[in-house]
């Protein structure tokens, strides 16, 4: 009997402990990153994370979801599909419990990797936030305007001026409503961009990138930070 009970406690014991060491290497060391591939020439990319695959084929424009990676200083490298020469190769530092966003930037022949922290902290009552961010190559500086429907560029001040390429706004905290987004080449009100009218509701978080249009000019791509 009693030996029984010691082989008992001995693999509770031991049990314990691989789930204690489970856990503590779940949550307090990972982050998450999401890809979004904006180089208007190069084919779709896939993405590593210290030699692991963690998004493959991601095509133009077109954003992945969240996914969990370890924190701390990674070797990110980016290769297009079915290449494994990287056009991306270089360390990068993830802050634990921190959303990502990586933006594969400009075109082929100098993409360039853009790694936004995104806030997923909730706008004040009532409130959004809005980030903006210059991925359009070819583009140049930009100015954006979030002004309300029916409303120009023209005797408007731009809600951010001058975002270089590659370069993300601070969050904006507007009204929660219906808004207009102009991209204007900076300094003047000759349009990129007019997105129409778009809807934001209380307490949403959004990223808006200003892309290349493959059918010739530019777009907006909108990413949720926060729902």
């Amino acid at each position: 009997m009693v030996s029984k009970v010691l082989r008992f406690g001995a693999g509770f014991l031991i049990l314990s402990t691989i789930f204690i060491a489970i856990g503590c290497s779940g949550g307090g060391n990972h982050t998450q990153l999401r890809v979004l591939q904006a180089s208007p020439d190069e084919t779709a990319v896939d993405v590593l994370i210290d030699g692991k695959t963690i998004a493959s084929g991601v095509g133009y424009a077109a954003p992945t979801n969240y996914t969990s990676v370890s924190s701390g200083s990674r070797h990110l490298q980016v290769e297009p599909t079915g290449s494994t020469t990287h056009v991306i190769d270089e360390t990068i530092t993830l802050n634990s419990g921190t959303n990502y966003t990586l933006i594969t930037d400009n075109f082929a022949s100098a993409i360039t990797p853009v790694l936004l922290a995104d806030d997923n902290t909730a706008p004040s009552s009532g409130n959004i936030k809005l980030r903006f961010v210059n991925a359009g190559a070819g583009a140049g500086d930009v100015d954006i305007y979030v002004l309300t429907p029916g409303s120009t560029p023209p005797g408007n001040p731009p809600t951010v001026s001058n975002l270089a390429l590659g370069s993300a706004s601070s969050y904006q905290s507007p009204a929660a409503g219906t808004y207009e987004i102009f991209v204007t080449i900076a300094g003047t009100t000759f349009e990129y961009v007019d997105s129409g009218p778009l809807t934001f509701n209380a307490g949403q978080n959004r990223t808006i990138v200003v892309v290349s249009d493959l059918a010739g000019g530019f777009k907006t791509v909108t990413l949720p930070d926060l729902n």
